[in-house]
């Protein structure tokens, strides 16, 4: 059985405050489903299970009250706007057969899904090749304190996934086996047995591991491009139902490490490129001002009107049916703080600014589905010519 709540807002939520709301709200509580606006903004309604806990709606009321305030005064960006986001077409669901969830926000992909996939993939890397930017392979654990370098633990608690084993101890190694001979899952005392606080974490994004590789160096005053692709953990609680929300994500990233004013430059010309690319594929789509979904910490709604405010942050927003909409990718310029919290200057220049466009490839792959549909020969031409030739 479920109940649907309704939090009535003093004025109409504006399309930003919405975002984040619809954002962090399934965090509040597990038990928050469906969380959506009506009556223009002014009404958001979720369902629970019944029997919910009694603060849920009240902590939620605070959360809607904290955001719509921080965010009241300010204006969404558009730097970008495609053609087709005037009159925009939905031929497919965004989802189709060789999509397959194994888990709680994890999937396996086949036939088309992965042919599409891999020309994101390419298409991506690509993306870095007018810099030249220097492949990098980077591993999939991260170092607990490098993520706290990186203020994430302060940010985003709510999306941190920890990697933990057994301690080197024969008595609680022998222990657990037992308990798990017969057992089809862990049991509930699994979290006594692990060997103190986690070392690793399973990475978050994978630039963060480009401004850890420089860590205490000075990198030239040309500044370095790297291109990245790697798995991404973020949980993601109960919006983990298909492509547009996993746990465990692939993201292609082009990373530049350099002054404030190469890094910048280097942002808007791959921003020009992004709309071009929009536009070639033939997809309606904005490039927009946006954030991060800050979550619990003190600051958060003023780290999410600086980011607005200021535009460090870019997404690329794609159109999906009944007015959704889905960021693809982004362009981040995180200013000096990864130079300052890892000691890394640039040569002549003091501290290392930094800038990563990134893509979520599979939710390009959703999102393109969706307005383009399953049908390869309705297809932009510029999509199925690539996937006629054959692999070189």
């Amino acid at each position: 059985m479920t109940k649907t709540h309704s939090v009535r807002l003093d004025a109409s939520a504006s399309e930003m405050a919405q975002e984040e709301i619809l954002k962090q709200v399934s965090y509040v509580s597990r038990d928050v489903r469906g969380a959506r606006f009506r009556e223009g903004g002014t009404v958001l309604e979720f369902d629970t299970p019944t029997g919910s806990p009694a603060d849920l709606l009240p902590n939620i009321e605070a959360l809607v009250t904290r955001i719509q305030r921080g965010l009241r005064s300010l204006k969404r960006q558009v730097v970008h706007r495609t053609p087709r986001a005037d009159e925009p077409s939905f031929r497919g669901p965004g989802s189709l057969d060789g999509v397959h969830l194994l888990g709680p926000g994890f999937v396996a992909l086949e036939g088309l899904p992965l042919r599409l996939f891999r020309y994101f993939d390419r298409a991506f890397e690509d993306f870095g090749r007018p810099w030249k930017a220097e492949p990098l392979l980077t591993p999939t654990l991260i170092d607990a304190s490098v993520l706290a370098k990186c203020d994430y633990f302060r940010s985003f608690p709510n999306s941190v996934t920890f990697a933990a084993h057994l301690p080197e101890d024969v008595a609680v190694i022998d222990g657990f086996r037992r308990r798990h001979q017969d057992r089809d899952a862990l049991d509930e005392n699994v979290t006594r047995d692990l060997a103190g606080p986690p070392e690793a974490c399973l990475s978050p994004a994978v630039c963060y591991h480009a401004y850890r590789l420089h860590a205490g160096r000075t990198v030239p005053a040309g500044g370095l491009v790297y291109g990245v692709c790697g798995k991404c953990f973020r949980y993601e609680t109960s919006n983990m139902k298909d492509l547009r929300r996993l746990w465990d994500f692939t993201m292609r990233e082009v990373v530049f490490l350099g002054s404030r004013d190469g890094v910048l430059d280097h942002r808007q010309r791959a921003s020009e490129m992004m709309g071009r690319f929009l536009d070639e594929h033939e997809l309606a789509a904005e490039i927009r001002t946006a954030s991060d979904p800050f979550f619990i910490a003190p600051d958060a709604v003023s780290k999410t009107y600086f980011q607005l405010s200021s535009e460090t942050k870019f997404e690329v927003s794609l159109l999906l049916p009944g007015g959704e909409r889905l960021a693809t990718g982004s362009l981040n310029y995180h200013t000096d703080f990864f130079g300052r919290a890892f000691d890394v200057s640039v040569e002549g220049a003091g501290a290392m600014h930094s800038v990563c466009v990134a893509f979520g490839l599979e939710r390009w792959v959703y999102a393109f589905l969706a307005q383009h549909g399953d049908e390869p020969s309705a297809w932009p031409s510029i999509v199925r010519d690539t996937l006629a030739r054959p692999p070189s």
